[in-house]
């Protein structure tokens, strides 16, 4: 009386023990779009606090650092921010340039300095955003200590599909 019900409370039982991992749940921590990263910040709390694509520019020799080029939302803002992390030494007045393909370049104030680096942030609002979607190319220009340029190219393939993947902050 009770065998043509029992496969349909297997199957049942299998579908709520895999509903949670069917769900997408947003990017996760290291996943790969062409050439940008996923990194996500985690609450000591142990909830996700956000995440973001980055590209890192490191030195061949000794591994250091050049450059984070990161790109998430923030609560204060329905758009995307950049974030470039700098190394330290560079001279502030002239701030950085971000330069896209063969658009001209738009001008980033760095706003501080740190142990691990010096901080400049940008909104990134539609204009910026379309260039770079179907851009190849972002160049990055700040200055060192003598003032002399210095220009880093990253590349802006998976940029797109990378973006689409984060969700937006709600407060």
């Amino acid at each position: 009386m009770f065998a043509p019900t029992y496969p349909i409370f297997v199957c049942l039982a299998i579908l709520i023990a895999l509903a949670p991992f069917s769900v997408a749940a947003g990017p996760i921590d290291g996943d790969a779009f062409g050439n940008w990263r996923v990194s996500c910040e985690i609450e000591a709390q142990g909830g996700r606090k956000g995440c973001f694509i980055i590209q890192n520019l490191v030195l061949r020799e000794g591994g250091q650092r050049v450059l984070q080029f990161a790109i998430g939302y923030v609560t204060e803002s329905p758009d995307p921010v950049a974030l470039l992390s700098l190394p330290l030494g560079i001279s502030l007045p002239p701030g950085a340039e971000i330069q896209i393909d063969d658009h001209p370049p738009k001008r980033v104030s760095i706003e501080r300095c740190e142990p691990n680096g010096c901080r400049a942030g940008l909104l990134l609002v539609s204009e910026i955003l379309q260039m770079m979607r179907t851009g190849k190319q972002l160049s990055i220009k700040f200055y060192d200590a003598k003032r002399q340029p210095i220009e880093v190219p990253l590349s802006l393939d998976g940029f797109e599909a990378g973006l689409a993947a984060l969700t937006p902050v709600t407060s």
